[in-house]
């Protein structure tokens, strides 16, 4: 008890001389501490960074310049608690938010390869869906628990830190912080003059290294969509427009699949490494049988939607914000021209298929705004395998595929997205791969590579599997086939033949002969590529892709492409004459619609009560009267509840969804009555039962 009575003392005695020293830096010193604390958490967050000591000080020393930009953004943050009488709390609060950050960031860059940016905290709900897939639940309860003492610390700072003991000069501060901000925009104004600091970025991972985190990822929280081009007009844009195109009849309607797979690449382009086998021989094949080339993508390691983004819409996203994912900011609200929209002036079903939930990036939303009518996702999808990670195979894709085509009787644009080459990768030997792997540094990169190269195995076999049954149908087919970047396996340019991780490969594959050559190409012009030789312009961005890409130098057909796709997403839609072109669709969610047919209560211990229907997944879940219901999944004609009070007239549906208020779609409610149960149905559950 005396010993603990003296730590008391001790840590009352500590605590009030940490007290009386800010008490008096606030009098004496302030601007001093502030500057030293700013440049302090900025080392700090390079330090972690670079994951290095020796990284953060050499970037200190070799661009002395840009990190003082980087000190003088920090110092501009914390400088408002000049005007608070908790200043020490304020200070401590802002500086642990850059250090969340600074943290956060370092988690993404070894998880996922691409830094932190401001639309990240966008991606909060998408990030808990994948959270399981890259920590163990040691580590996320360790996060939980820092989390937790981080607000406790903080609650009890706001108590017992001290306020300033003087009257506060409210006037004289608030001079001082114009100052400092208007120093701070003056800094930033030189080094983007003088070109030491960029405002747009190209290699974020790269930018980020060069120019420092607190920098861009204010860059990124500022700089957003797509500026006004300075010549923004009707005139502008209607010289954009100008220029022929094939005016010739559409004569040939192929079904055209698009089929973007995760994280999938030819292993064989990596320098000094060799495989026991060829981790995508169908793939490799293709290549020599079918027009094929690289394909350069907005984004690596992650960011599957900004890739999808480029190939549904036409846009450039080099020409969006830094780190930006307009499915998360502007196409959340807002319709434009996609490929979807376009084919239907031809008469065709636009659908989406993709083994992964639906709500991931918000496509949800998203779809329908794009044109879709029909979105087929893992909560519809039945009986899929998973891969030790937690991601769906791409072998059910296939089905899914099948079955959308032969649902509809015009043409089909299935827009599909894999998930099973996703990281994580274990880096401990677990499994029996079926690619042995050599040249790599060290043994866990060797299996982390062999569990890559066995998904990439499995999704070549996909491929072969799904052109082997489309070949074999009389609708003529196209299939393009792409990886969305590069995995998050720390691949560097200097790794790979062709030097460049913003590429990966596609194969343009069809049961008939078409007219496509062998070329390198934007994911932005695929769809102007796949729909030219078909003589199908729908669409200002189409149609212009189509006419300038290989007619007007580079920089002028960019310029162009940009000024069009600002006028559809932020101008005054000029190039149709003032009037917003596109509608959202009532987009579909499922095939097939989940339908009751019956409801049955046993009369056993259990209470239990069957429900059958037509349909059903593991993300079935039964409400009665508006109220969710414990449900287990029998199969996809059956679900079973435990409901003792289910009383006539009870209001019956099944939700699809993947959590509580992300619900896709419901049945219509079945109103139970008990006299209404069919005779059949007590044997036909023992026989359930049995099974």
């Amino acid at each position: 008890m005396g010993k603990f009575k003296t730590f008391r003392k001790e840590t009352a005695s500590k605590f009030k001389t940490l007290k009386e020293f800010f008490s008096n830096a606030y009098n004496k010193h302030i601007i001093l501490m502030y500057i030293g604390v700013a440049v302090l958490i900025t080392l700090i967050i390079e330090i972690m960074a670079r994951t290095s000591l020796i990284g953060a000080i050499a970037f200190l020393i070799s661009t002395p310049y840009v990190f003082i930009c980087n000190a003088l953004i920090v110092l501009m943050t914390m400088s408002i608690t000049l005007l608070m009488r908790r200043r020490l709390f304020g200070f401590c609060l802002i500086g642990a938010i850059w250090i969340i950050f600074g943290i956060s960031n370092c988690v993404l860059m070894v998880n996922r390869v691409t830094p932190f940016t401001a639309v990240d905290l966008m991606l909060i709900d998408s990030a808990l869906q994948v959270m399981n897939k890259y920590f163990e639940v040691w580590q996320v309860v360790l996060c939980i628990i820092g989390i937790v003492l981080l607000i406790v610390g903080l609650i009890i700072l706001f108590i017992k830190a001290p306020k300033v003991n003087h009257k506060i000069q409210y006037v004289r501060n608030l001079i001082g912080i114009v100052i400092i901000v208007i120093i701070t925009f003056l800094a930033l104004q030189l080094g983007l003059a003088s070109k030491v600091i960029p405002q747009h970025f190209g290699n974020l991972r790269q930018c980020y290294t060069d120019y420092g985190f607190v920098y861009c990822f204010s860059n990124s929280l500022v700089n957003t969509g797509i500026r006004r081009p300075s010549d923004y007009s009707e005139e502008t844009i209607k010289k954009i427009l100008t220029g022929k195109s094939s005016k010739k009849k559409v004569e040939k309607k192929p079904n055209i699949i698009f089929v973007q797979l995760e994280s999938f690449f030819d292993l064989k382009h990596m320098k000094g490494v060799k495989f026991s086998k060829d981790p995508c021989p169908n793939f490799t094949k293709m290549k020599q049988k079918y027009p094929s080339g690289f394909f350069n993508v907005p984004i690596v390691g992650a960011g599957t939607v900004n890739t999808e983004f480029e190939v549904i819409t036409g846009m450039n996203l080099d020409d969006f914000g830094p780190g930006e994912y307009p499915f998360k900011t502007k196409l959340t609200d807002t319709s434009c021209e996609s490929i979807a929209f376009n084919l239907k002036n031809y008469k065709y079903k636009p659908s989406v298929v993709h083994d992964n939930t639906a709500t991931f990036y918000s496509r949800n939303e998203v779809y329908a705004n794009l044109g879709f009518d029909i979105f087929q996702s893992i909560e519809n999808i039945k009986h899929p395998t998973y891969t030790p990670m937690g991601w769906a195979k791409d072998y059910c894709l296939t089905h899914e595929i099948l079955d959308m085509m032969d649902s509809t009787v015009q043409q089909d644009l299935i827009y599909t997205i894999s998930v099973q080459g996703h990281g994580s990768y274990p880096d401990t030997n677990r499994y029996n791969y079926p690619v042995a792997i050599s040249g790599l540094r060290d043994e866990e990169m060797k299996n982390q590579f062999e569990y890559y190269a066995w998904q990439v195995y499995e999704m070549d076999d996909f491929i072969k599997q799904l052109t082997d049954k489309l070949a074999k149908r009389k609708e003529k087919t196209i299939v393009v086939i792409y990886g969305d970047h590069l995995p998050t396996l720390g691949i560097t340019a200097e790794d790979l033949d062709n030097k460049n991780i913003y590429q990966t490969e596609y194969v343009i594959w069809s049961n008939f002969k078409t007219k496509y050559k062998n070329e390198d190409v934007e994911a932005y012009q695929m769809e102007s590529k796949i729909l030219k030789p078909l003589r199908m312009t729908a669409g200002k961005i189409n149609r212009y892709t189509q006419v300038n890409k290989d007619k007007l130098p580079e920089s002028k057909y960019l310029k162009g492409l940009k000024a069009l796709s600002y006028d559809q997403l932020y101008g005054d839609h000029l190039a149709s004459d003032g009037k917003v072109p596109y509608t959202p669709t009532n987009m579909q969610f499922g095939i097939h619609p989940v339908s009751i047919t019956a409801v049955v209560p046993l009369n056993d211990a259990e209470k239990n009560v069957y429900i059958y229907g037509r349909n059903f997944t593991e993300y079935s879940k039964v409400y009665i009267n508006d109220e969710k219901v414990s449900t287990a999944y029998v199969d996809d004609t059956t679900l079973r509840i435990i409901r003792p009070g289910l009383q006539v007239g009870d209001a019956i549906q099944v939700y699809q969804q993947n959590s509580d208020t992300h619900v896709l779609s419901k049945t219509s409610p079945f109103k139970y009555a008990q006299e209404n149960i069919p005779a059949y149905t007590t044997k036909h559950v023992k026989k359930k039962k049995k099974k």
